[in-house]
C-alpha cells in the first residue's frame, strides 16, 4: 500500500509539475491530481522538493537497472548504447510529462533535495563513464576522456529531450538514438 501511494503521488506530481512548473505547484495540487488528501501526501513526503527528488531518484534508478540488465547481455558498446537510448527515448515519448519534469525541473529544487537531484543525475553520468571505460578496455572505443564523453552523451540526451518535448516535436525522440550515435561514431574502433 505504501509503495502504491508513493507511485500514485509520483505520477500525479509529474502531471501537475509538467503543466504548472515546480514553483507554481502546491502540495494540494498534487493531492488533488492523485485523489488523495494532502495529509496523506505528507505521510510520505515532507515537501514538494522531496517529491521532486523522489521522481529523479526513481527515474535514474530505472535507467541504471536497465543498464545493468544490458551489461549482462555482453553486447558491443555501440549496440549497448543504442539499446539504452532507444528504450530511454521510447519511455519519454510515451510519457512526455515525465520527460519535461526530468529536463526542466532539475535545477529548481532547494536545499538538501537539490543536492540529491544532482547526485541522481551524476549517477547516470558515472554509469555512462563506466560503460565508455569498458569500451576502451575492450578496444571497441579509442582512448578518450571517458568522463568528458559521458558528460557529452548525457547532455545530448537532455538537449534532445528538452527540445522535442518543449516545441513539441516528440517524433524527434524516435530518431534520436541514431542521431546521437552518429555524432560520436568517430570514437568507435
Amino acid at each position: 500500500m505504501a509503495q502504491n501511494n508513493r507511485n500514485k503521488i509520483k505520477k500525479a506530481a509529474v502531471e501537475v509539475i509538467s503543466k504548472k512548473g515546480f514553483f507554481n505547484t502546491r502540495m494540494q495540487d498534487i493531492a488533488d491530481e492523485a485523489n488523495l488528501a494532502v495529509g496523506t501526501i505528507y505521510n510520505y513526503f515532507s515537501s514538494k522538493d522531496e517529491v521532486l527528488s523522489y521522481i529523479f531518484k526513481n527515474e535514474m534508478q530505472r535507467r541504471m537497472e536497465y543498464m545493468s540488465e544490458l551489461k549482462k547481455e555482453n553486447l558491443k558498446i555501440k549496440e549497448f548504447l543504442n539499446k539504452f537510448l532507444t528504450r530511454h527515448f521510447s519511455l519519454l515519448a510515451k510519457n512526455p510529462h515525465l520527460g519535461r519534469v526530468l529536463v526542466r525541473e532539475k535545477d529548481f529544487s532547494r536545499g538538501e533535495e537539490s543536492g540529491k537531484i544532482k547526485e541522481h543525475m551524476n549517477s547516470m553520468i558515472d554509469m555512462l563513464e563506466m560503460i565508455f571505460d569498458i569500451g576502451v578496455k575492450r578496444e571497441e572505443i579509442k582512448a578518450i576522456n571517458t568522463h568528458l564523453m559521458a558528460v557529452y552523451f548525457f547532455g545530448s540526451m537532455q538537449g534532445i529531450i528538452e527540445y522535442a518535448l518543449t516545441e513539441p516535436e516528440i517524433e524527434l525522440l524516435e530518431s534520436a538514438p541514431d542521431f546521437i550515435l552518429a555524432r560520436i561514431n568517430d570514437i568507435f574502433i
